[in-house]
């Protein structure tokens, strides 16, 4: 049962971030979407079997959630065309989002 729940929540990830990267593109690209590509990089490497400790559902949840919350800030926010500098065309607001994610 843990096997299949596991499996279930890894490919729900990967496929949410996917249908996010295809819907958010350019100016109103999903914040921290390196971060969410390292790990779906892990997950699509790592084989889920009945070895895999049960604790892993914890983390794939805090991504998804952390996902969705990113995505939800993209849609949100207007586009801004100055991305240079240190905030990187983010309010404060959302920079202190990103940081505390």
């Amino acid at each position: 049962m843990s096997v299949d729940h596991l499996q279930f929540l890894k490919n729900k990830f990967i496929q949410d971030l996917e249908e996010a990267e295809e819907e958010h593109t350019g100016e109103n690209e999903i914040p921290l979407l390196p971060h969410f590509l390292g790990i779906k990089g892990v997950l699509e490497a790592k084989e889920i079997t009945s070895s895999t400790p049960i604790c892993l559902k914890n983390c794939l949840y805090d991504a998804m959630s952390a996902l969705e919350e990113c995505v939800v800030l993209s849609e949100k926010r207007e586009p801004r065309k100055k991305k240079d500098g240190p905030m990187r065309g983010y309010t404060l607001a959302e920079h202190w989002f990103m940081h505390k994610t």
